[in-house]
């Protein structure tokens, strides 16, 4: 064998063969990388028939990856196996991810990396005849490129010169959006700022795989570089400040829990699917009981931690232009946050995740946000519904908390029970999906019984963090013809407001604001103490209920993004304002 291999080498022929392989393969490794993703053949033709611009793009992007490291290793099976490794992973992963949760891969999605073993679980993997036909393919190709192995003799004093330019290259076209946006409309490829589910694959459908990854890149790189409020300083962030109304100590001090239900939504707006209220009957209980009213959440169909952070901080995502994940933008510092706000009046605090604690950091992250207390999977019993810790679970230990405190407590809870993936092989995903908010509201009237029978006055904020998102056939909002330019009504979100006492709810809004608005809501019912900075929000809320990058893409609050800047970016001068 090895005088085999010797001969086929040392023939004339073997090194262009090598040199052939080496130019075909950037389009061997798209056509892969594309069929892989999508499952089948429909998008090679769409490629070639219908967006051939876009088949360039993609070629040439790849090729750049891939000579680039042929240029740093010379041998360029070794560069082959490299870049086909990375981009058939990539593929994969997009696969699997849209099957699961209808969202599509994108850069944001690398911070989740460490927590590759917690996010599998979201998914129901197996093998696919499209990904055999590819990773065959692909280790064919990779075979004869080790076969006739070419190997690029260039000296270095010509590799790094190459290699800076296509550095630098590639970091104008991913740092100037002027840049990146002339060549994604020479090559077709679309570019809008927006990143809804809607929006993302209407870009996907379009594009393809490559190409809206590579636009993601540009689009997040643009998102993450927040901007320095103009004449940002201490001075102007004190001048902003309006003076506090509420400095007196109340005589009450109600318990305060903040109820963040997964994916928990209220599909009864949508006349046409006829859900019964059977599923939410202790749900409009409560909201008889107390007050409901509408919230505009951050997300849709996932990125639950957008919403988490609005609540937890009260300030909104659309002034850090959006985030996927804001808990990557927090300094390594305690932070001012509605926990702290409480733990300041002397409340004990309490964050509690029934899940894992290094899923989005939070185990880390969550220590510096003012919480006495933090509890994920392994705090809880472990009786589960559908693989996840029941919600009754996390309302029993809701209860327990409270009975341990020796002061007035404040709980906030991120549950769990109602996540993605909706599978089943013998309910549609609608069917399985209300099946888990009918026990989530099974578990909630036993809740409510609960708190009243408690002795110690309690305030409940019931709220979704964001409606889900089905796949496939049983993709509802595909039968209710839910697309990027009418999607607005899966981003506002029902919310009750309940008490086991005599609350006064008078200054609960009747009109839409965005989640962010309701900590300081529950401060006002129970009439704690304003800051001059939750006074000033409390102020913009009455100029700009809602501050949401989907309901006003360009319009800004000038005020909201200093004290967000301030907050989590700058230099923190509104954390002594009143020093």
């Amino acid at each position: 064998m090895k005088k085999f291999l010797s001969r086929v080498r040392a023939a004339k022929w073997s090194q262009y063969a090598g040199i052939i392989l080496m130019i075909f393969f950037p389009i061997i490794l798209v056509f892969i990388t594309e069929l892989n993703q999508q499952g089948d053949f429909s998008i090679a033709q769409q490629l070639i028939t219908k967006t051939p611009s876009i088949l360039l793009f993609d070629i040439l992007f790849v090729s750049l990856c891939f000579y680039f490291i042929t240029l740093l290793v010379k041998k360029t099976a070794i560069s082959a196996t490299i870049t086909g490794i990375v981009f058939y992973i990539m593929s994969c992963v997009e696969f699997y991810r849209f099957r699961a949760s209808g969202a599509h891969f994108t850069i944001g999605d690398f911070s989740l990396f460490t927590n590759a073993k917690d996010v599998a679980k979201f998914a129901n993997i197996k093998i696919f005849p499209m990904q055999i036909l590819t990773i065959s393919v692909l280790t064919l190709y990779l075979l004869a490129m080790y076969l006739f192995r070419y190997r690029v003799n260039w000296k270095w004093r010509h590799i790094i010169p190459s290699c800076s330019s296509i550095i630098v290259g590639l970091m104008v076209f991913f740092m100037v959006p002027s840049v990146s946006n002339t060549l994604f409309e020479a090559f077709s490829v679309s570019h809008s700022g927006a990143n809804n589910n809607f929006i993302q694959q209407e870009k996907f459908e379009n594009n393809g795989m490559i190409a809206f990854l590579i636009e993601n890149i540009t689009n997040t790189i643009s998102t993450i570089n927040i901007k320095k409020p103009e004449n940002y300083s201490k001075q102007t962030i004190q001048t902003l400040a309006v003076p506090n109304k509420k400095t007196i100590q109340p005589k009450l001090k109600p318990n305060v829990i903040i109820v963040m239900s997964e994916s928990y939504a209220d599909f009864r707006k949508f006349k046409q699917l006829q859900i019964p209220d059977k599923y939410y009957q202790n749900f409009d209980k409560m909201a008889q009981e107390g007050i409901k009213s509408t919230a505009i959440v951050p997300t849709f169909g996932g990125y639950t931690v957008k919403t988490e952070f609005e609540l937890l901080f009260g300030l909104p995502i659309k002034s850090l232009n959006g985030t996927q994940a804001p808990q990557h933008l927090i300094q390594d510092k305690q932070q001012v946050t509605i926990a702290s706000d409480f733990q300041n009046q002397g409340y004990t605090t309490t964050y509690m995740h029934p899940y894992t604690s290094e899923f989005y950091d939070r185990g880390e992250v969550f220590q510096r946000y003012g919480f006495d207390n933090l509890y994920f999977e392994d705090d809880f019993e472990p009786t589960k519904f559908r693989g996840y810790i029941d919600d009754g679970v996390a309302f029993d230990r809701i209860i327990q908390q409270i009975n341990e405190d020796e002061n007035p407590s404040f709980i906030h809870i991120t549950t769990m029970q109602n996540h993605m993936p909706y599978d089943s092989e013998t309910q549609t995903q609608m069917d399985y999906y209300l099946d888990g908010i009918q026990n989530t509201d099974l578990r909630l009237g036993k809740f409510i019984e609960d708190l009243k029978q408690l002795s110690e006055p309690t305030i409940l904020l019931f709220v979704g963090d964001h409606f889900p998102f089905f796949t496939g056939e049983d993709n509802v909002y595909e039968q209710l013809n839910i697309n990027s330019q009418n999607c607005l009504d899966l981003y506002k979100q029902p919310y009750v407001i309940w008490a086991n006492y005599d609350a006064d709810f008078s200054s609960v809004p009747t009109q839409e604001v965005s989640v962010f608005y309701l900590p300081r809501i529950l401060q006002d019912i129970i009439h704690l103490p304003n800051t001059e900075i939750d006074q000033t929000i409390w102020e913009q809320m009455k100029i700009t209920p809602v501050y949401s990058t989907e309901f006003q893409l360009e319009q800004r609050n000038e005020i909201l993004d200093a004290l967000t800047y301030d907050l989590i970016l700058g230099d923190h001068y509104a954390d002594n304002i009143n020093q």
